[in-house]
């Protein structure tokens, strides 16, 4: 599971971003949908550096 963090991490991001784009095209920006993207994508860049910290030698 570890391996697989990093990559979980950017899926998340890629979720995120793509959360935030729908939002912006339907223009339905509202605060549920713009926050939940954001941690989405907080919670995708925290994920990422825990796989390559977890992952490195050192």
């Amino acid at each position: 599971m570890k391996k697989y963090a990093s990559f979980l991490g950017v899926l998340l991001i890629v979720a995120g971003t793509l959360l935030l784009l729908v939002t912006y095209l339907l223009h339905h920006t509202t605060n549920w949908l713009l926050t939940s993207g954001l941690l989405l994508i907080v919670a995708g860049i925290v994920g990422y550096v825990q796989g390559i910290k977890f992952n490195s030698k050192y």
